[in-house]
């Protein structure tokens, strides 16, 4: 190896090492540790993954076909022209290739400021909820060159799954309370703007709809090619709408929804039993609810996320939406709905209800799992929308993201295996061994009693009283 580094480079391709004579750059380029994919004299070297460390993170390859690229945290090819870019909050691959001179060519989101792809974004599409991005430029007048293929995660690595859930709220859809004929239309088309942004893989709309119980098409609304599973509750002369959907790359296996209650109370679910495209370990498919909870009990739903789940419930489950309470009641609504093993501490827990907020208060949207090992990775509580549409208790947008241990990871297939033996044997896991998890909570008949009212007596937000006369729950 330390030849190999004497005469040439240390070429990582697609996960092989392989040294590759190249006497044109200078030694100390990889040195501490970097790994360099140049093959001199060869044609179709752009289409090796460069990964670059230590010093030689922020060198620059003069004799490139793309030597100005500025804020380059990484290269990933060795023309110099895909780099993973800094500073990328709220610019797109073309405002980044284009402060320089040239013109974007692809885009992606990285795994974790790697050279590594997550998955493939438009040039136009900017990085509002990242640092980062991977750009691929070409110089002006020039043929543009194909596409890079960068390797997405391998075996093992860990699984980011972004999220993005919104209650817009029926008056808006509905026109309904001085909100305006636009509001719908606005609204839905603003609800696809900022679920791309969010590079959500799985959305959840909760009140958009056609009637007062049909979901709208969030297809027409901008995520053309995503996959829609509607959870439409009827009730007398009214009801109420949920619907999941999940980006190209997911497979719905079985899907359902409907009421949460038979009674005025009574809100929607929606939920799919899908297959992600990257594995998590020990889930073959996992369980996505999309809830819009009563503020009551739960006495309905039980049994059709236990037909469409089976046993992803168990401990592959994720809900998403409007809770109606703080994080610490979600427990007990998850128990009446999905089943299996309680999750972890939801998160955000934040105010994040309803528009104007001097009228309103609410802790009620978040994002919730069960699967063992799972990770809070993030969120963004989003600003109220389009307020010139008078959007009446239209609550705050998520965009929450968790990081899932990967097939394949051996701590994680570790983690999973003590976890469900101590739930076999009625024994607590190891000390500390579930530490800073969100999937982690095992089955507790004793579940933590919350206000049915939805206020949380025990908000840290002391800026928002979590009561004052005249609140309304919504």
């Amino acid at each position: 190896m330390a030849a190999a580094l004497r005469h040439g480079l240390l070429v990582k391709a697609f996960g092989i090492a392989v040294a590759v004579a190249s006497p044109q750059l200078p030694e100390e380029t990889c040195a501490a540790g970097a790994a360099c994919a140049r093959e001199a004299g060869s044609p179709s070297s752009e289409n090796l993954l460069l990964q670059i460390g230590g010093a030689g993170v922020s060198r620059q390859q003069s004799q490139g076909a793309c030597p100005n690229l500025r804020d380059v945290e990484r290269q990933c090819a060795s023309d110099g022209c895909t780099v993973l870019a800094d500073k990328m909050q709220g610019r797109s691959c073309a405002d980044y290739c284009a402060s320089s001179g040239y013109t974007c060519v692809a885009a992606w989101e990285e795994v974790e400021e790697d050279c590594n792809v997550k998955f493939a974004l438009t040039c136009e599409e900017s990085g509002i909820q990242t640092s980062d991005l991977l750009c691929q430029c070409a110089p002006p007048g020039a043929s543009p060159p194909p596409s890079l293929s960068l390797p997405g995660p391998g075996k093992g690595d860990r699984v980011h799954l972004s999220t993005f859930f919104w209650n817009v709220h029926w008056e808006c859809s509905m026109a309904a309370r001085g909100a305006s004929h636009s509001c719908k239309r606005n609204i839905g088309r603003r609800f696809a703007e900022l679920a791309r942004e969010s590079r959500a893989e799985i959305v959840a709309a909760i009140e958009l709809s056609d009637t007062s119980s049909q979901p709208a098409s969030l297809v027409d609304f901008g995520l053309s090619g995503w996959t829609q599973v509607n959870g439409p509750c009827a009730s007398g002369d009214g009801g109420d709408a949920a619907a999941l959907a999940f980006a190209p790359e997911w497979v719905v296996q079985s899907s359902g929804g409907g009421c949460l209650r038979h009674d005025w109370d009574t809100r929607a679910f929606a939920v799919a039993r899908v297959v992600p495209p990257r594995a998590v370990e020990g889930c073959p498919s996992l369980c996505v609810v999309a809830i819009h909870a009563p503020h009551s009990q739960i006495t309905r739903g039980h049994d059709v996320v236990k037909s469409v789940c089976g046993e992803a419930r168990e401990r592959c489950a994720v809900a998403m939406g409007d809770w109606n309470v703080p994080g610490h009641g979600v427990g007990a609504l998850w128990a009446a709905l999905v089943g299996g093993a309680s999750p972890g501490r939801p998160q955000p827990d934040e105010r994040s209800c309803c528009w104007p907020e001097s009228h309103h208060y609410g802790v009620f949207d978040h994002l919730a799992t069960n699967i063992i090992g799972a990770q809070h990775a993030g969120h963004t509580v989003h600003p109220y929308q389009l307020s010139e549409e008078n959007p009446v208790k239209q609550h705050r947008a998520v965009s929450a993201r968790l990081l899932l241990p990967g097939d394949g990871d051996a701590a994680a297939k570790a983690l999973v295996a003590e976890v469900l033996k101590s739930e076999r044997d009625g024994a607590p896991p190891s000390s500390g061994t579930h530490s800073g998890t969100a999937g982690v909570a095992r089955r507790d008949p004793e579940i933590r009693a919350c206000r049915t009212d939805g206020f949380d007596s025990g908000s840290s937000n002391s800026s928002n009283p979590p009561w004052y006369p005249g609140a309304a729950v919504l």
